[in-house]
């Protein structure tokens, strides 16, 4: 019997172990940081990162998934997936102890939230700042890719921003055209802070084809107003990111005549969203399920709320 020379079967296995170990080099908030290889043993300090790396197949070695500092964890989608990820501290205070332990080759921190820490990580680990928590869908879309080609999966980074760009265009055929600007804000028992054009969840309506009336303050995407500075401003369609847990400020505001002179509350387009899904994932996951839910609650059509999207 002919025996197949072993020469072929050996040098492709040196080329592919060499193709696997090829330095990696992205640009990140701090600079540029180059791996020797990509990261195998990633630590995620923000739960985008946890979602796009989960969305990639790889599993992070730690996460800042605790509830300290008033943290309220891992969004609700994401909470089946992340169970038995070590937790690393809160995105708010991360622990160096735990994130020691996980013995990452890689620390994705928040160049906002860990601006005053990220040296600190970048001690354990090689470390990449990204703008998630006041990122645009730019910033995250950007940030998909560069995670993707750090971790070795580039072409599967590549393919999650074209089915999201895909499923963008779908949605925009729903968009009323010439429907009235709307203002977006997340409120919580004591506050009700707005999300412009440059935000997050501001920027993603828009690029879903409706426009957002507020451009950023100064350097601030998000900032705060008072029912008074909401009625200044007197949208025509306004979009709530509310916990369903919590008992918002606007259910106060409610009860004052200002809140009933508002043209979004005489029109009846009021919308509401699970603020812990629409504004903590920013994830390629978590992107599906807002175009999936910015459909269903009509507010691309501008036409009342669907049931379950609407105010209370």
């Amino acid at each position: 019997m002919h025996r197949r020379s072993p020469l072929p079967l050996l040098l492709a296995a040196l080329l592919g172990t060499h193709a696997a170990a090829a330095p990696v080099t992205v640009k990140h908030e701090r600079g540029t940081l180059t791996l020797p290889a990509p990261a195998a043993r990633v630590a995620a300090l923000e739960y985008s990162f946890v979602d796009t790396l989960l969305a990639l197949g790889v599993r992070p070695v730690g996460a800042a998934l605790g509830t300290q500092g008033g943290d309220r964890g891992a969004p609700p989608y994401l909470r089946a997936q992340v169970r038995g990820i070590p937790a690393t501290g809160s995105r708010a205070q991360p622990s160096l102890e735990a994130l020691a332990a996980a013995r990452p080759d890689l620390i994705l921190a928040d160049a906002f939230v860990h601006k005053d820490t990220s040296v600190q990580f970048a001690r354990l680990a090689p470390t990449a700042d990204f703008q998630s928590r006041r990122g645009s869908l730019a910033d995250l879309n950007a940030q998909t890719l560069a995670i993707g080609q750090l971790v070795g999966r580039e072409a599967a980074a590549r393919r999650l921003l074209a089915d999201q760009a895909s499923l963008n265009a779908k949605a925009r055929a729903f968009a009323k055209k010439g429907a009235p600007a709307f203002v977006a804000a997340v409120v919580t028992p004591g506050s009700f802070t707005v999300h412009t054009d440059q935000s997050f969840v501001g920027s993603f309506l828009e690029a879903l084809g409706r426009k957002n009336q507020l451009a950023p303050r100064g350097d601030q995407t998000q900032y705060g107003l008072s029912l008074e500075g909401l009625v200044a401003l007197n949208p025509a369609s306004l979009v709530l990111f509310t916990a369903p847990d919590e008992k918002p400020i606007t259910d106060t505001w409610k009860q004052s005549p200002l809140w009933q002179r508002l043209s979004a509350v005489q029109r009846g387009r009021v919308y509401v969203f699970d603020r812990d899904d629409w504004t903590r994932g920013r994830g390629p996951q978590a992107l599906k399920l807002m175009v999936a839910q910015t459909i269903r609650s009509r507010f691309l059509q501008d036409a009342a709320p669907a049931t379950g999207f609407g105010t209370p």
